[in-house]
């Protein structure tokens, strides 16, 4: 008798580590997911100082280029010689390409946040999550 409500315990134990497990895993972030060939684009908040906008490129159903911008209030691409790290602006101009890479290389919009740049990289984050939404 106490053999089987030993064996009945470990059972239901593991089914609920299971089933536990299985919806801490279920958040999609977009890594190892096939999407429609094209070319998306996304756009994070409007925000009083702009946005981020990212154009993304799918093809074999794999993440093959990702162009990220910051766009002004009205709509225009920011001039990137004017970010370049000097004046306290973060370089936008080279972070744009550190996380675009970094996004290929992973397959995925959640990469690292650079600290002088948080609100932009989760700007761009947005931007390609909102492209790879339209590619599934």
């Amino acid at each position: 008798m106490k053999r089987s409500f030993k064996i009945l315990l470990t059972v239901l134990v593991v089914t609920s580590l299971m089933v536990t497990l299985t919806a801490c895993g279920s958040k999609d972030s977009g890594k190892g997911a096939t999407y429609k060939d094209g070319t998306y684009v996304g756009q994070s908040e409007k925000r009083e100082f702009g946005y981020e906008e990212a154009e993304v490129t799918i093809v074999d159903g794999q993440i093959a280029d990702i162009v990220l911008k910051r766009m002004t209030p009205e709509g225009d691409e920011v001039n990137y010689d004017e970010w370049t790290g000097d004046d306290d602006k973060p370089n936008l101009k080279q972070f744009k390409e550190d996380v675009a890479k970094e996004m290929l290389e992973k397959q995925s919009y959640e990469v690292d946040t650079i600290a002088t740049a948080t609100e932009t990289v989760e700007g761009w984050k947005v931007a390609v999550k909102n492209a790879l939404e339209q590619a599934k």
